[in-house]
C-alpha cells in the first residue's frame, strides 16, 4: 500500500497521501501483518523511504501475537520465520526452540521452511495440543524483487490440511486486530476507511466489520478481476490505482 514491495520503496504519492492526511488532523495508524520486521525497524525502512511515522502509530501482528501468548501463558515456542521475527519472542521472554514439546506454535513468513520444521510444527499441534497461531492469512505477498511469493496464510494451511486444526489468526483480518487501532483513534466503524492492497483479506475483514474499504491497484493484485471471489457484502467501496490517487478522486470503481 505504502511500499511497492519488500524492497520498502515508496509507491508514487504515498509520502504525499499520509502528509495530507496529517495535516488535516485525521486520526490514523498503521497497522501492519509484517512478521519479518520488528517495529523499530519498519519505522526505520519507512523513514528511509521518506515517510514520518511515530512508533506508537504503528499496530504489528507480532505485538498482538505476545499479549496473545503470554495471555494464555505460553512459555516454550516453535516459530516459523526468520531470525528477525524469533529475537521477536526471545526478546519478549518467550523460550524460543526447535522442538515439538512447545506450548505454541507461531506461523510467521518463513522462506527458508524445511520438511523437517513442518513436521516438527504439525508434531506439536497434533501430539502436545500446542496453541497454532498464525500472525495472518495472507495467501502471497510481493517479495524484495516484486515476484509474488506465497505468504504465512500458505503455510499456516498446509498445517492446518494436515492436523485438522484451525489456527488462531492474530493479525488482520482479525477483528480483535482491527478493533485495537479502531478503540486507538476513538472513531467508530462506519467513519474509518481502510486502505490495501488485499481486498481478499483486509478489507473483506474491514467491510466485515462496517467499515469502508480503498482497495489500491498498487500491490499484490494488479486489477480488479480478483475481486469476483468475493460476495458482494465484501467487496471495497472503491478502487483506486494507488493511495496517492485517492486524493485526486481518480477512483476506477464504485
Amino acid at each position: 500500500m505504502l511500499v511497492a514491495d519488500k524492497g520498502y520503496a515508496a509507491v508514487p504519492g504515498a509520502v504525499a497521501f499520509v502528509a495530507a492526511v496529517r495535516a488535516a488532523s485525521c486520526p490514523f495508524r498503521l497497522i501492519s501483518n509484517n512478521t519479518t520486521d520488528d517495529r523499530p525497524t519498519i519505522i526505520a525502512k519507512l523513514t528511509q523511504a521518506g515517510f514520518d511515522f511515530a512508533l506508537d502509530e504503528l499496530y504489528t501482528c507480532t505485538a498482538a501475537a505476545v499479549a496473545r501468548l503470554q495471555a494464555a501463558r505460553a512459555r516454550r515456542c516453535l516459530v516459523l520465520g526468520n531470525t528477525a521475527l524469533r529475537r521477536i519472542f526471545l526478546d519478549a521472554g518467550f523460550e524460543v526452540v526447535d522442538d515439538a514439546d512447545v506450548d505454541a506454535v507461531v506461523v510467521g513468513l518463513d522462506t527458508d521452511l524445511t520438511y523437517q520444521r513442518l513436521q516438527m510444527a504439525c508434531e506439536a499441534v497434533v501430539a502436545r495440543q500446542a496453541l497454532l497461531l498464525a500472525l495472518h492469512h495472507n495467501r502471497i505477498y510481493d517479495d524484495a524483487t516484486g515476484r509474488p511469493a506465497p505468504s504465512v496464510g500458505a503455510l499456516t494451511a498446509a498445517i492446518e490440511y494436515a492436523t485438522r486444526v484451525e489456527a488462531a489468526v492474530i493479525g488482520k483480518p482479525s477483528p480483535a486486530y482491527f478493533q485495537q487501532a479502531l478503540d486507538a483513534v476513538g472513531v467508530p466503524p462506519a467513519d474509518v476507511l481502510v486502505v490495501s492492497d488485499d481486498p481478499l483479506s483486509d478489507l473483506a475483514g474491514a467491510k466485515r466489520m462496517g467499515m469502508r474499504a480503498a482497495f489500491v491497484l498498487s500491490g499484490k493484485y494488479r486489477d480488479e478481476s480478483v475481486l469476483t471471489q468475493l460476495p458482494l457484502d465484501e467487496r471495497p467501496d472503491c478502487v483506486t490505482p494507488r493511495i496517492g490517487d485517492l486524493l485526486t478522486r481518480q477512483i476506477i470503481a464504485l
